[in-house]
């Protein structure tokens, strides 16, 4: 009995504390603008691809959401609430 408890308190005792050692490190120097990559080729061209890119996304999210309604209305899962049907 003593001995588990001599072997638990040598464990406490010998256990670091949690903690974060916060200091300043000398190795570390600042980022500069020397750091950043240099741009290659026509911004023009890189800015054309990104536009048509985002542009068809657009487009396909357009006609998805008008898809989803269009189906949404024709089959009566939605009622819009435009009103009476007037007709013959």
């Amino acid at each position: 009995m003593f001995a588990r408890t001599a072997l638990t308190a040598r464990n406490i005792a010998k256990a670091k504390p949690l903690g974060r050692s916060v200091s300043y490190v000398e190795s570390v120097k600042p980022p500069t603008m020397a750091d950043l990559p240099v741009p290659q080729g026509s911004w023009k061209e890189a800015h054309s691809q990104k536009q048509r890119k985002n542009n068809l996304q657009l487009l396909g999210g357009i006609l998805i959401a008008s898809g989803t309604l269009v189906y949404a209305k024709e089959s009566g899962l939605v009622v819009f609430g435009f009103g009476p049907k007037v007709g013959k």
